[in-house]
This record gives C-alpha cells, structure tokens and sequence, in this order.
C-alpha cells in the first residue's frame, strides 16, 4: 500500500513543470522530479539534503530554509516563500516557492512529516531577481548622494566660518586703523591735515560697520538696507557732532548684497556728511536732512540724501565737498548706477528761486538699476 502511494506521488511530481521535491522538516529529500534534476543537478536527487544547495555566500540561507519548512509542516495550508539554491550550472538561484504538508509524521515516531515542495523561478522570478536588483542599485545610489550631500554640507559650513573669519579679520584691521588715524588726527597741528584725517576715519568707521553687521548677521550674501541706513546715520551724526532732531530716515527692508553694501555705505556716508555740513545758508540755523532708501522696479533701489541748504551746482562745488561728490560718482559709476544732483523740496514752488536767500536745497539721488 505505501509502495502504492510513493508511485503515485512519483507520477504526480513528474506531471508537474516546475521543479517539485517531497522533503523532510529537516530539508532531506525524498522524491524529486525531472525539473529539479534539471534544475538543481545531482544535488536534488533523494536521499540529499536540500540545505546543502544553499549558497555559500550566505550562510543564514539554510537557518531560514529550515525554519520555513518547520513553519509548512505545522500548517494545513500552503505557506509562500523563497528561497535561494545553488543551480546545475553552480550560480545561485532565487526561487519564489510553495511548502504544503503532504503526509504527517506518524504517531509512533516510525515516520517523520513529508513536505511538498513546489518551486517557482520562471518568468516571475526573473522580474522580481531584476526589481531586487534594481532597489539595490536605489539604495546604494540613495547611500552615495547622501554622502555627497554631508560632504557638502560639511564643506559649506566651513565656507560659511571662513567667510564670518574674513569679516571679523576685516572689521577688526578696519578698527585698528580708525585708532590710528584718530591718534594721528589729535597729533598733527594742521587744520587742514586733521579735517583730512577726519573724512578719512569717518569712511573707514563706515566700512568696518558694514563688515560688523556682515559678520553678525545671518546671511552671507548681502545685509537689510533700512539696518545698513539706521546703523550708519546715528554714527555720523555723532561724529559731526550734529543735532539728531535734524535727521529723518526712510528706509525699505530691501536686500542689499555685499559686494554693494560696502560702497553704498561710503556713498551715504559722503553725502549726508556733506548735508550735514552745508544745509543751512550763510550764518543760518542748521536746516533739516532727509535720507530716504527705496526699492524700484526691477530689483532696483535708490538712495536719496536731501538737505533744506541753499542748493549748489556740482560743477560749481570747490574743495572737499567736490572730491566726495567725485568718490560718490565713481563710486556709483563702479556699479552701473548714476548720481545726479537735483533741487530739493526746499525749493519748491514760486516763492523760492536759486538766487533768493534761503535758497532752494538739495537733494541728492544715487540709482542702482537690477542690483537686489
């Protein structure tokens, strides 16, 4: 009888294509068809163990091959799974497989459990070799951009600390030679050598704040425009020893970028200096001064210094007044914008006139054309 049921196994295991074994618990194979010894070479043959077609490579295949086939043998159902074996030709495999009990293990221990043990490579197979493949390869590319990324990262945060280091090296050789040429102002007896020294020391107080409030801020790229203006104002304010009450300040929140913020701040300072010094008439009170910063069209800006003086013809001005004047010109020729010199609100309507006393003012622009 049981002579009977092997041969029927045996005929039912070589009608099927795939490969088909009936094994133990313990991967020792009992009946195996022509696919597998095609398949899988001598080593499917009965009497073998299964475990041994595990690859080498990996030696958790046979734990896992075990483990699956104790998980069939306890379950009435066919139970899904893989499995890798070494194949006739000795390349490794991969098979999507189905374990189902075929015969229970005899109560008296004269008979241990058989398996039947159905694999499927085909083309299903195949795809899922290629998908496994393929999500390999993600990974791996996945792992070197993200080590492309920290090296980045990591290379533009040094980039970042150079850059704070320059600015701070740079305000602080700014500084010391503001003191030095404050000390030489207080040594030299020559009227005209310490106002030169002064001009001096006042524009290089104005670099050395722009490079302070690049090395404090945030960006790297450029500083807030209305800051730029409320921190400089204050300081030549102080400087001249003028009255506060006398300035008033506009400024938009625009972005100015660094390779401009140092000129601008040049040019502010040159021309509200000159306000400051100029805006009022001959033996007058000293007249208002109005700075005004705004963005334009086309990521421009403007910046307008503008007094309540007598006015002046800039071809006309003499002195220090018209060597600023030309360090704001070429200042603003170095950068494509344009400087011109037109009559303030001070002058205004009919009743003033250029050549009456209290003259007309001045009022000074600075255009930067796409420069945000």
């Amino acid at each position: 009888m049981a002579g009977t049921r092997e041969a029927g196994i045996a005929a039912v295991l070589r009608a099927l294509p795939e490969p088909a074994l009936v094994v133990e618990p313990d991967g020792r194979i009992v009946l195996s068809n022509p696919a597998a010894a095609a398949r899988l070479g001598a080593g499917a043959a009965p009497g073998g163990l299964l475990t041994a077609l595990c690859p080498d490579e990996d030696p958790e295949t046979g734990a896992r091959l075990r483990t699956y086939l104790d998980r069939c043998a306890g379950s009435h159902a066919a139970l899904p799974g893989a499995v890798a074996l070494r194949g006739a030709d000795g390349a490794t495999v991969r098979f999507r497989c189905s374990g189902a009990l075929l015969e229970p293990a005899a109560p008296d221990g004269s008979r241990r459990a058989r398996l039947l043990l159905r694999l499927l490579p085909g083309r299903g197979d195949r795809r899922f070799s290629l998908l496994a493949r393929q999500l390999r390869e993600l990974k791996a590319e996945i792992r070197e951009r993200r080590r492309i990324q920290a090296v980045l990262e990591d290379a533009l945060r040094e980039r970042e600390v150079l850059v704070r280091e320059l600015h701070h090296r740079v305000k602080n050789s700014l500084h010391m030679l503001v003191g030095m040429l404050g000390a030489a102002r207080r040594d030299t007896a020559s009227a005209d050598a310490k106002a030169v020294l002064a001009e001096v020391e006042h524009r290089l107080s104005a670099v050395g704040r722009v490079h302070q409030m690049l090395y404090g801020e945030g960006s790297l790229v450029g500083v807030r425009g209305d800051e730029l203006v409320k921190a400089l104002c204050p300081a030549v304010l102080r400087a001249l020893g003028a009255d506060p009450q006398r300035l008033s300040v506009e400024a938009a929140p625009i972005e100015v970028p660094n390779d401009v913020a140092v000129p601008l701040a040049l040019i502010l300072n040159e021309l509200l200096t000159n306000a400051l010094k100029h805006g009022h008439g001959p033996g007058g009170p000293p007249g208002g001064v109005r700075v005004r910063l705004a963005a334009l069209g086309g990521a421009g800006f403007e910046l307008a210094v503008e007094d309540d003086g007598p006015g002046f013809d800039p071809a006309m001005a003499v002195g220090r007044r018209a060597s600023g004047l030309g360090l704001v010109r070429g200042l603003a020729r170095q950068l494509g914008g344009s400087f011109r010199v037109e009559r303030g609100r001070a002058g205004e309507g009919d009743a003033a006139d250029a050549g009456e006393e209290g003259g007309t003012g001045a009022r000074c622009v600075v255009r930067f054309e796409g420069r945000r």
